[in-house]
């Protein structure tokens, strides 16, 4: 049974509802429900949006709520949740691989498809409206709304991939190459900043942590187990997906370009029907600045509109 924790917020283009999805296993996933302000007949597709490894629903900054507020705008119903560990959602964090997020990611999508009007506020009150399902997730949470169409092939309409990077198993060391650099440069920066020395001192820097981003990979050896991988082979299983794809990805960030390679790759051996790739100039990996974010929402609702 859905619990509703804070119901029916109303913000200039849309109500909000704060929820508690329950799962199989006994877990519950923290989720916000974005209904737009627009009569029921006009609202189009349920999107489900997914954060990355570590964070919460929010996303980067707030980069999903206001993604989710922009689609809402337009007329979709949007839900975004918590992974198992994170934010709202119980679990522990630690346990939490690849496949348990695909299965959160299922749950709320049986959510969508038949508890929507469990909520305080009914978007569908009506049958067969609203039918088309994207979802939609960030970095990491790109691969879980992958892993969710390839379990789910004839449930989703369309899958939008922000900032993704290709499955664990087919990642080169040309991966690992840039990823270092990248933590290299990010922390050369914050080496820079007075307050950095302040923490540090204060204990409050995990050293440990720094000194595994940059000195080790994220494959594993000796029978380690990877938590970013999966014990299924998603890619080859994505080819049997016919939905539509949109891949987006920052200009400086130095893991697109090698990522849309991949993906273009993936495409001509026949994953979905139609797949865009698109970059955002300048932009960097959680496209922290407003107008990169207005140029995101703007692309993804349209293809939404169009899924």
């Amino acid at each position: 049974m859905t619990t509703i924790l804070s119901p029916g917020s109303a913000f200039a283009t849309e109500c909000r509802e704060v929820l508690h999805i329950p799962t199989a296993n006994g877990h519950a996933i923290g989720a916000t429900l974005h209904v737009p302000l627009t009569e029921t007949e006009n609202r189009k597709s349920k999107i489900l949006l997914l954060p990355g490894w570590s964070g919460p629903r929010t996303g980067p900054a707030e980069l999903l709520v206001q993604l989710a507020s922009t689609l809402a705008a337009h007329g979709h119903v949007v839900l975004r949740i918590d992974l198992h560990g994170r934010g709202d959602s119980t679990g522990r964090f630690e346990t939490c691989d690849l496949d348990r997020m695909i299965a959160d990611a299922e749950t709320a999508l049986g959510w969508l498809q038949k508890h929507v009007n469990d909520c305080a506020i009914q978007p569908f009150p009506s049958e067969g409206t609203g039918t088309r399902i994207v979802v939609g997730g960030m970095c990491s949470g790109g691969n879980v709304a992958l892993g969710l169409a390839a379990l789910r092939p004839k449930d989703l309409a369309g899958v939008v991939a922000l900032s993704a990077l290709p499955f664990q198993p087919t990642r080169s060391s040309d991966f690992d190459r840039r990823r270092r650099w990248k933590s290299f440069k990010h922390y050369v920066v914050k080496a820079l900043e007075p307050s950095t020395w302040a923490r540090l001192l204060k204990g409050e820097i995990n050293v440990e942590r720094v000194k595994k981003n940059l000195g080790t990979h994220e494959k594993t050896t000796g029978g380690e187990r990877n938590l970013k991988d999966s014990v299924r082979d998603i890619e080859k299983e994505l080819l049997a997906w016919k939905g539509r794809a949109l891949f987006v990805w920052g200009g400086g960030d130095e893991e697109a370009s090698p990522a849309r390679a991949h993906f273009e790759k993936l495409h001509a051996a026949g994953f979905a029907l139609t797949t865009r790739l698109e970059t955002i100039t300048g932009a960097n990996h959680n496209f922290y600045a407003r107008a990169w974010r207005e140029e995101l929402g703007t692309l993804i609702a349209s293809f939404c509109s169009s899924a």
